[in-house]
């Protein structure tokens, strides 16, 4: 029987076909019956008795009919045409003979397609194109670049790497990382580098994005389908979906069902381009962290049909094993906690956002001010306050600061305090009585950035005459920012003397909405949730309009075939979420109410009636003095956020110790009741006096967590955090000693380590990100000061920790770290630490995972040939290592044995001293010769 064309096509398209026409099986079996393309006894065959599945019963149809030769195969293309109608194959169309019966191939998909993909790119670019939270403008550019939206993107740092190492189980909040990451030794590239990996044909990969909260993954999203729409000669097809949106689906859907619902216009060419050219498509999966679905990559059931009806866990998996449109490209996007969702072996290149750089941030802020000198003193104040400059890494809290201070950052902060400098203008307090001039006085108040240069010390906290600027001023003074300038009825043209005098009566009038407001936040923030409903809303009086819909993003998910639209609610960013929850407690507590109680309440599950709760609470309120009500819940605040591991209370903890500061609150006149303790009536010409210090039971508090040694080395780090928001008066004279420790300008006293914290250092090492030596030789450090520095060991290139009693309590510490694949240690010294055989024991099995450390400097600490033999364990498999350096350590002969015989197997060391040890004539002189057999090694020894 002759082989044609048709019968080679339908060999070459099998398991093409079977994905795409299985459904639709005993329709094709009628209509090749009714040509006579089958007979009966073919469609028994093909039915197998009825007690096949539709998949088999379509290769059962493709085997009779490449048995029945040309014509039928013929028959079986001209069926399929006509059932596809506009969506028909290239591949077919072309596989079929010009003269014959079949299709021709003359069809007009092809410019079917360019049309639909045309329009495609128009729909997702202007989806895609550039936005601002609140519709603030913020763009500025010049007159050749207006009709270039690429303008208003600022170029973001991201670093790539081939794979993941699975991440240890993060306990920090994800802002203690932001400094951190730009240490990172992985390859630096650029956003075009990305878009080019990202939109090469083919693709068939899994790439991952990573970055913390507001570091701009769903920017580095928009861009790249704003850069593909523009780009004409692109060959790929960009499809995204967001995790919330795929949350809103409760019942099962298929893949292809999905994509249609979700680009209707690309119906009539979308099953086409699933069937035959998967590899065109680019599927972006944005914000896996919040996928409410747990991913069962073991024990989901395997899936290649794209019309077969999954759950929306299931469906991912099948996507991101390949099982599902194999071939195609998909980037998924996540904060890192959620990374590891994803098995390593799944993924082909990390992408880590680190956010953005110095330069890069006095660049978002020369775009988001309408005045070159704004955005310079405004650059010039946030570089000298290095929390606030390493906060600004991230770009959402970029956009805070920049909202919160453009235009008007003298109106928000002249009430917060009075900056003295040498040679400078002081700042005009507000409320000045010559309104005329308030704004050249402005001008001339705004430090600029030579004078904080010459004035405040570049590593961090300034010197007595300059009042620190903190996280929570920062957000304080974004509220206010938004609530009176960029409210209903107001002006978005800058601050004004009338404004700021109509301030505390529109945050007093706000109070309510705010409260109820930050108790959703608060709410969420303790279940861990981000993502809110209706609901949710309702069951704090809230609805989608006025405050609400200032503070939360909604998404519409239209329900088609209920014709019904699903409302979710988040808050425009997490922080934003974090300090609005802080303001509800410190609200709540500061007038003697329990927030937790006020939750229960809220959400209607209090414990008692509320008759009997409210008489209950009166009469505790008056058996307890306020003060100590407040202690008490304070204290439940801090307690709270120990307990959680991860960190996701960290910020939160922050903002409520900023905002028990009355001068901080002061940002926030009328929002607070009691007021007139610290600011007079307006109708009162007495001075305004200066707001009380930081309660004393707070730094009290805050300092008696620092002792506690049940807090990990991360929360005690934060707690370092809080005291800075709490303005502690001596912390800027530690840190200043903490300074010269690094200097090597002190040693340690002698009482030792028990008057330092080192926690304080390891809060101090977090705002220093250009430090890559920590010198800390000599200084009275021990294993349990070690591991309070332990979040920042791993993120430098050399520790110098000679001549400190870490012992083998210090190895274990040690060996976390180098076991932390954000290891970037490449010199290990740690001479007279007192390790021992013990301690070595334990270091070598932290090094033999390690592929950083080049130079292990450890003399004097007397291993003896136990240690010696666990040196020989490590060389036999660590393959990174070149200079080991082991004077005084009283090996014998018999561990120069073990290392000889563990040196033939490694190739990679290039250094071994052994000089002082307790060696013979013997051992001495096969140490020697060993050397010089081999080209790569040179031994150090003598008797």
């Amino acid at each position: 029987m002759a082989v044609g064309p048709c019968s080679i096509s339908l060999q070459e398209h099998r398991v093409q076909l079977v994905e795409s026409w299985s459904q639709n099986v005993t329709h094709l079996q009628e209509l090749l019956y009714q040509v006579g393309a089958l007979t009966e006894e073919d469609l028994s065959l093909v039915r197998g008795g009825g007690h096949l599945g539709v998949r088999d019963s379509m290769r059962n149809l493709l085997d009779v009919l490449h048995g029945r030769g040309e014509e039928a195969c013929r028959a079986f293309f001209h069926v399929l045409q006509s059932q596809r109608a506009n969506k028909e194959s290239e591949s077919m169309l072309t596989a079929i003979p010009p003269e014959g019966s079949g299709p021709s191939s003359s069809g007009s998909g092809p410019t079917n397609m360019q049309e639909h993909l045309r329009k495609h790119k128009d729909i997702l670019g202007r989806q895609h194109s550039p936005v601002d939270y609140l519709s603030i403008k913020t763009i500025r550019c010049s007159s050749s670049e207006s009709s270039d939206e690429s303008c208003s993107f600022t170029d973001i740092t991201l670093s790539r790497c081939v794979g993941y190492t699975v991440p240890l189980q993060y306990h920090q909040h994800e802002v203690a990382m932001v400094g951190d990451a730009f240490r990172s030794q992985d390859q630096v590239c650029t956003f075009q580098d990305v878009c080019q990996s990202l939109l090469s044909v083919p693709g068939e990969d899994v790439s991952l994005l990573s970055g913390v909260a507001g570091s701009g993954k769903t920017t580095v999203v928009r861009r790249l389908v704003h850069e593909w729409a523009k780009d004409s000669g692109s060959q790929k097809i960009v499809l995204s979906l967001s995790f919330r949106e795929l949350n809103l689906l409760s019942e099962p859907q298929s893949l292809q069902e999905l994509l249609l619902v979700h680009y209707s216009h690309l119906k009539p060419v979308l099953p086409w381009v699933i069937d035959s050219q998967p590899g065109r498509i680019l599927l972006i999966l944005d914000g896996l962290d919040e996928f409410r679905f747990p991913l069962e990559f073991e024990r989901s059931p395997k899936c290649s049909d794209p019309e077969r009806k999954l759950g929306m866990g299931e469906m991912v998996v099948n996507l991101i094993k390949g099982h599902l449109l194999p071939g195609i490209s998909i980037l998924v996007t996540s904060r890192p906690h959620a990374v590891s969702k994803v098995p390593p072996l799944l993924v082909t290149q990390l992408y880590s956002i680190l956010g953005f750089s110095k330069d890069q941030q006095r660049h978002y802020f020369e775009q988001s001010c309408n005045s070159p000198l704004v955005a310079s003193a405004m650059w010039g104040y946030v570089s000298s306050y290095q929390p606030l400059q390493l906060m600004c890494r991230i770009p959402a809290f970029c956009w805070i600061v920049s909202t919160a201070l453009r235009d008007r950052a003298p109106c928000c902060l002249s009430q917060v305090t009075t900056t003295t400098l040498p040679n400078t203008v002081r700042t005009m307090p507000a409320g000045s009585s010559d309104t005329s001039t308030s704004n050249n006085r402005a001008e001339e108040a705004t430090p600029t950035p030579s004078t904080f240069s010459s004035t405040v010390p570049r590593v961090m906290l300034m010197s007595g005459h300059v009042k620190p600027i903190t996280i929570t001023e920062i957000y304080c003074c974004f509220l206010k920012s938004i609530l009176v300038f960029h409210g209903e009825g107001h002006s978005q043209e800058g601050c004004s003397p009338q404004c700021l005098q109509e301030a505390p009566r529109v945050l007093q009038e706000m109070r309510p909405m705010l409260r109820d407001l930050g108790a959703l936040a608060f709410k969420g923030l303790l279940e861990r949730r981000f993502l809110f409903d209706q609901a949710d809303l309702s069951s704090f009086s809230l609805d989608c309009s006025g405050l609400s819909k200032t503070f939360l993003v909604e998404i519409l998910r239209e329900d088609r075939a209920s014709l019904t639209c699903q409302r979710s609610f988040h808050f425009i960013h997490t922080s934003v979420q974090e300090f609005l929850a802080a303001l509800y407690y410190v609200l709540q507590a500061l007038s003697g109410s329990d927030p937790f109680s006020g939750l229960k309440s809220a959400v209607g599950v209090a414990l008692f009636p509320v008759a009997l709760h409210k008489v209950l609470t009166s009469t505790a309120d008056k058996l307890l003095r306020p003060r100590r009500l407040l202690r008490r819940y304070v204290k439940k605040a801090f307690s709270w956020g120990g307990h959680h591991q991860s960190g996701h209370m960290d910020l939160f903890c922050r903002f409520v110790s900023g905002l028990l500061v009355p001068q901080t609150r002061v940002i926030l006149d009328g929002l607070f009741r009691g007021r007139s303790q610290i600011l007079p009536s307006p109708s009162s010409s007495l001075p305004v006096p200066s707001p009380p210090p930081t309660p004393p039971f707070l730094l009290s508090l805050l300092h008696s967590q620092l002792q506690c040694g049940r807090l990990s080395p991360e929360r005690q780090v934060n707690v370092c955090h809080c005291l800075y928001e709490a303005q502690d008066p001596g912390l800027a004279q530690r840190l200043q000693g903490w300074l010269q420790v690094l200097a090597q300008q002190q040693v340690s006293d002698q009482s030792g380590p028990a008057k330092r914290d080192w926690s304080e250092l390891a809060f101090l090492l977090q705002l220093t990100p250009d430090l890559q030596d920590l010198n800390l030789e000599a200084q009275g450090l021990d294993a349990e000061g070690l591991r309070r520095l332990l979040p920042v060991l791993p993120l430098f290139s050399t520790l110098r920790l000679a001549q400190n009693p870490l012992g083998p309590e210090g190895a274990v510490v040690l060996a976390c770290a180098m076991q932390s694949p954000d290891c970037r240690v490449e010199r290990l010294w740690v001479v007279g630490t007192g390790l021992g055989c013990k301690g070595l024991k334990v270091l070598t099995e932290g090094l033999k995972d390690n592929h950083t450390v080049v130079d292990l400097r450890m003399a004097i600490n007397h291993i003896g040939d136990v240690g010696a033999g666990c040196l020989a364990d490590l060389l036999r498999t660590n393959h990174t290592l070149k200079d080991i350096r082991l004077r005084d350590n009283q090996i014998t002969d018999k561990g120069a044995l073990l290392l000889l015989e563990a040196l033939t197997e490694n190739t990679t060391l290039e250094q071994l001293w052994m000089f002082d040890n307790k060696l013979s004539k013997e051992g001495v002189r096969k140490l020697k010769e060993f050397a010089k057999s081999t080209s790569h090694l040179d031994i150090k020894v003598c008797i």
